[in-house]
C-alpha cells in the first residue's frame, strides 16, 4: 500500500523566502524536487566544512571510539573547528606514516639478500671508476652462464636464486640475468624509521581516544550543517518571477497532512493551491502497509519503489516469499536454528532492527514447518516412518509432499505449481494496474496474455501430464488461446496504425510464449535447492557417525566435524534461501506483474534532530 499526497503550489514574496523555508523544514512534511546540483557560495562553505565534519568524526569513531573518554587528560577544551583541525592532521600524518611504512618494508625486502652494506661505498668506487651492478639469477641459468674475465661475487644464495654483484670498469655490462635496482639506504637506518614509526604509532595510540568527549559535540554540529544544507538548497528550489520578488514553490505532502499544513498556510497568509497528482507529475512515495508485509518492506526497497501510478507488490511479496525461502532451504532443523537466532537476536545484537529479528522468526517458522512437511527432513535426516525414533515416527504422519515421482502433487511438482500461482498472480496484478491507472483498454494486452498462459498451462496438464479430466475442454483451451492472441496483436500498442500494431504485436507474442516455459521452469530451483540442502546435511551425518566409532576422541571428533559441518551448510543454504527467492520476485513476478518502479522516495524538508 502507498500513501496518497496531494501537490501543493505556493506563492511567496521574495522578501520571506528564507522565513518560508524555515517554517517548511519546522513542519518537516513538504516534499521538494530539491536540485542537488545548485550551487553558491554558502552551500559550497557548508558542503566543505560538512566533508571536514564528517571525515574527523569516522577517524575518531574508527581509531579511538573503543575508549570512553569523558574528559581530556590535559583539560583543554577545544572549538569545534580547533579540533576538526586537530584531528585531520592526525589522520594526514596517520596515513603519510602507514605509507612510509609500506615503503619500508618494500625496501627491506629489496635490501635483505644484500646484507647490510654501505651505499657511500658504492658512491666511492664509482668515482674511481669501479661500477658495481647487482644481479638476480636462477641457479641454472648462472652455472651454465661463462663469466670469463669478469669479476664478480656471490652475496646470497637462496633456495632457487642466487644474488651477485659483478664489477666492471667503467663500461656497462649486459648479463642475462635481472638486475636489481637498489634503494640508497642501510638496513640498519631502515630499522631505526621502522622504531621511530613504531613510536609514533604507539604515541598516536594514546592521543586518539583523547578525542572522543567531543563526539557529541561534533555529531550536533553536523546536524546543524546538515540542516543550514537543506535550509539552503530548499531556498534555491524557487522559481523567480518579476525579478525575484514573487517565487513559486511546487512540493508534495501526504493528504494526510493537509490539516496541519492548511492552518499553517492561512496563519502567514499565504497564497496557495492544493491538487491532486495527475498523469505525468513525478510524485514521492511512501509504503504504507499494515504490520505484517511492513516486515517485508525492507526486501522491497532491495530492487526498486514502486512508480505512484502502480501498485505496491509489498503485500505479495510478505506472501510468497516466506513460502519461497522455506522451500529453499528445507530442513526442519535449519529452520529450528534460523528461529533460535532470531530469537536471541532480538534481544541481544539485533535489538537495534527489531523487524530484521521477526522477519527472521517468521522465515524461521515456515522453514521449520516447510522441513517436515515437505520431503520431511530434520538436519538432513529423513523423516520416515519405520525409523525407530519416535520422535520421526511421529513427525512422518505430516509428510504430505513426498518426492515420490507417482504421486502427482511431490515436491517437484509442487515447486512448479507456486510458480504458476505467482506467475497467475502478477498478470493478475498487472490487469488491475493498467485498469486502474490507465484504462480498460490498455489492460487488454494483459489479459490476453492471462489467456494465452492459463491456456498454455492448460495444454501442459492435460496432454504431458496425463490428467484425463481436462482433455473434454480442449475446444475451450483452443478458443481461449485464440482470444488471447488476438487480444495481444489488436491492442499491444494503441498508438500505432492497425495494420502496424498487428505487424508488431508478433514480437510480444513471441516474448509471451517462449517466456512462459521459462519463467515456470525457472521455480525448480526451489525443489533443486531444497534437495541440495537435505543431501548434504544427510552426507554429513554419514561421515560424522563414520567417525565417532567406538572411542571418546572418535566421539569428540564427529561432534566437531557434524557442528562444522551442519555450519557451512546451513550457511550455504540460507545464502541459496535467501538470494534465489529475490530473483525470483524481481525477475519472474515483478516481469510478469509488468513492475515499472522508479518511484522516488518520499523526503521531506525537515529539520534532523
Amino acid at each position: 500500500m502507498k500513501t496518497k499526497f496531494k501537490k501543493l503550489n505556493l506563492l511567496v514574496y521574495g522578501g520571506d523566502r528564507t522565513k518560508v523555508t524555515s517554517m517548511l523544514q519546522e513542519l518537516g512534511v513538504l516534499h521538494l524536487e530539491l536540485d542537488e546540483t545548485f550551487r553558491n557560495e554558502s552551500i559550497e562553505d557548508l558542503e566543505f566544512r560538512r566533508n571536514r565534519l564528517t571525515k574527523a568524526i569516522d577517524f575518531i569513531q574508527a581509531c579511538g571510539a573503543r575508549k570512553k573518554i569523558i574528559q581530556r587528560a590535559d583539560g583543554n577544551e577545544l572549538s569545534v573547528s580547533e579540533v576538526v583541525d586537530e584531528v585531520l592532521t592526525l589522520k594526514l600524518k596517520k596515513e603519510a606514516d602507514e605509507q612510509e611504512e609500506e615503503l619500508l618494508r618494500k625496501h627491506k625486502q629489496k635490501l635483505m639478500p644484500w646484507g647490510d652494506f654501505d651505499p657511500d661505498k658504492l658512491a666511492r668506487l664509482d668515482r674511481a671508476g669501479i661500477k658495481v651492478s647487482f644481479y638476480s639469477a636462477e641457479k641454472k641459468s648462472f652455472k651454465a652462464y661463462d663469466f670469463r674475465e669478469l669479476a664478480y661475487q656471490i652475496i646470497h644464495e637462496g633456495p632457487d636464486r642466487i644474488y651477485l654483484v659483478v664489477f666492471s670498469r667503467g663500461e656497462t655490462i649486459s648479463l642475462p640475468f635481472e638486475t636489481i635496482e637498489l634503494p640508497s639506504l642501510r638496513i640498519s637506518d631502515l630499522h631505526i624509521r621502522e622504531q621511530e614509526l613504531n613510536t609514533a604509532k604507539a604515541e598516536f595510540t594514546k592521543t586518539i581516544p583523547g578525542y572522543t568527549c567531543y563526539l557529541p559535540m561534533l555529531e550536533e554540529e553536523l546536524v546543524r550543517l546538515e540542516n543550514q544544507w537543506m535550509l539552503q538548497l530548499a531556498n534555491g528550489s524557487y522559481d523567480e518571477y518579476a525579478k525575484g520578488s514573487i517565487l513559486h514553490l511546487t512540493g508534495w505532502f501526504p493528504a494526510t497532512m493537509e490539516g496541519r499544513l492548511l492552518h499553517y498556510f492561512q496563519q502567514e497568509k499565504l497564497s496557495y493551491t492544493i491538487s491532486d497528482p495527475v498523469s505525468g507529475d513525478k510524485v514521492p512515495v511512501l509504503l504504507n502497509n499494515p504490520k505484517y508485509p511492513k516486515l517485508f518492506e525492507s526486501i522491497t526497497h532491495i530492487f526498486q519503489l514502486p512508480d505512484y501510478y502502480e501498485m505496491d507488490l509489498t503485500p505479495f511479496i510478505a506472501v510468497f516469499y516466506p513460502i519461497l525461502f522455506a522451500y529453499c532451504l528445507g530442513d526442519a532443523g535449519y529452520g529450528l536454528v534460523l528461529l533460535l537466532a532470531a530469537l536471541i537476536g532480538g534481544f541481544t545484537f539485533l535489538k537495534a532492527s527489531r523487524n530484521m529479528a521477526v522477519l527472521g522468526v517468521i522465515l524461521g517458522v515456515f522453514t521449520t514447518l516447510m522441513g517436515v512437511v515437505k520431503s520431511g527432513s530434520i538436519f538432513g535426516q529423513p523423516i520416515i516412518a519405520d525409523y525407530s525414533y519416535p520422535l520421526l515416527q511421529f513427525l512422518s504422519q505430516y509428510v504430505i509432499i513426498p518426492d515420490d515421482r507417482d504421486v502427482v502433487f511431490n515436491a517437484f511438482n509442487l515447486a512448479l505449481l507456486i510458480g504458476v500461482v505467482q506467475i497467475f498472480t502478477g498478470i493478475i496484478i498487472s490487469i488491475i494496474n493498467k485498469m486502474r491507472y490507465h484504462s480498460l483498454i490498455a489492460s487488454l494486452p494483459q489479459l490476453g496474455k492471462l489467456f494465452i498462459v492459463v491456456s498454455l498451462i492448460w495444454m501442459f496438464l492435460a496432454d504431458m501430464q496425463g490428467v484425463e479430466s481436462l482433455q473434454p475442454f480442449a475446444l475451450g483451451r483452443k478458443i481461449l488461446l485464440t482470444i488471447g492472441v488476438l487480444l495481444v496483436l489488436f491492442f499491444h500498442d494503441m498508438k500505432l496504425p492497425i495494420v502496424a500494431r498487428t505487424a508488431s504485436g508478433v514480437l510480444p507474442l513471441f516474448f509471451i510464449l517462449t517466456g512462459i516455459l521459462g519463467d515456470v521452469l525457472s521455480y525448480v530451483r526451489l525443489f533443486a535447492l531444497g534437495v541440495a540442502s537435505s543431501v548434504l546435511g544427510l552426507v554429513v551425518n554419514q561421515i560424522g557417525m563414520t567417525i565417532m566409532g567406538d572411542t571418546w576422541w572418535g566421539i569428540l571428533l564427529a561432534i566437531v566435524f557434524l557442528l562444522v559441518g551442519h555450519g557451512l551448510n546451513f550457511a550455504l543454504a540460507t545464502l541459496g534461501a535467501f538470494v534465489h527467492p529475490l530473483r525470483l520476485t524481481f525477475v519472474e513476478f515483478y516481469n510478469n506483474a509488468n513492475f515499472e518502479g522508479g518511484g522516488v522516495p518520499y523526503k521531506p524538508l525537515r529539520k534532523i534532530k
